[in-house]
């Protein structure tokens, strides 16, 4: 999808502001005033500097601060979009698991475990928006990070999302990827719930440790960059291998949150 073409730009605001700060005023403004709508493609860098008399390198500062407070999403290779309206509770990065490892450094693999077509249940149904005849792909991977079996991930993609991909018969390294390239399917907003549980036979087998060791049940439901629910994963991770980090703080309490998420245990 090429990006779209924007009318002529206002004048950006005056003020000692540093240019690359009014710019991204003058954009947050079009995007708070509906001109340019969730999920649609914004101009490119080019087509922004050209629009508002700016360099390339004030386009991109402003363009990056944007996309960390989440008012827009880059994409690499397929470009920038307005990202979802949300509330006010604070929020993290969403990241695939080839994208958490990449940051902590370390490698990321997969070994495809089942990948079909298939009825979706009635808890599908209500957690991906299906009707009843509605089938989903079923893609369960292990997961490794530097050769090691860490997790059991389980997801189901609505198939009217991702015709095909039942059928892929190249390895699916990240599935963020694949739908992005293959798809035009950014995803772009998700929930997720964690939970103590233990590892049953089958799961720790796959997972080298014992059976009834402590391990994460996380369940994430994410949306796309028009809002709609493209994915539902059933996440099992080994405890000795990670571990859930919250940082708090009195002082801000609306950032309380801002650094949840799986780390890499010792």
């Amino acid at each position: 999808m090429s990006a779209r073409t924007a009318p002529p730009a206002s004048p950006l605001p005056d003020g000692r502001a540093p240019l690359y700060s009014r710019l991204r005023q003058a954009i947050r403004e079009r995007v708070t005033s509906g001109e340019w709508r969730p999920g649609e493609q914004i101009p490119t860098i080019r087509q922004l500097g050209e629009l508002y008399g700016v360099s390339r390198i004030t386009v991109v500062q402003a363009l990056d601060n944007l996309a960390r407070e989440g008012v827009l999403v880059r994409w690499q290779g397929k470009g920038v979009f307005v990202g979802q309206p949300f509330d006010e509770e604070p929020r993290l990065p969403l990241l695939s698991f080839s994208e958490q490892s990449a940051a902590r450094g370390q490698t990321a693999a997969s070994q495809t475990l089942r990948l079909r077509r298939q009825p979706a249940t009635a808890t599908l149904r209500a957690r991906l928006g299906l009707k009843n005849d509605e089938r989903v792909i079923l893609l369960e991977r292990l997961r490794l990070v530097d050769g090691a079996p860490v997790a059991i991930q389980q997801a189901y993609v609505p198939e009217h999302v991702a015709p095909g991909l039942g059928e892929r018969a190249e390895p699916i390294g990240s599935l963020y990827q694949v739908l992005a390239d293959s798809y035009g399917v950014l995803p772009t907003n998700a929930t997720e719930a964690y939970r103590a549980i233990r590892l049953a036979p089958d799961q720790a087998q796959l997972l080298q440790v014992r059976p009834g060791a402590a391990a994460f049940q996380i369940d994430r439901t994410t949306a796309d960059q028009h809002g709609r629910t493209i994915e539902y994963t059933t996440s099992v991770v080994r405890g000795d291998s990670y571990k859930l980090l919250l940082r708090l703080s009195r002082a801000r309490p609306d950032t309380h949150a801002s650094l949840i998420g799986l780390q890499r245990g010792g």
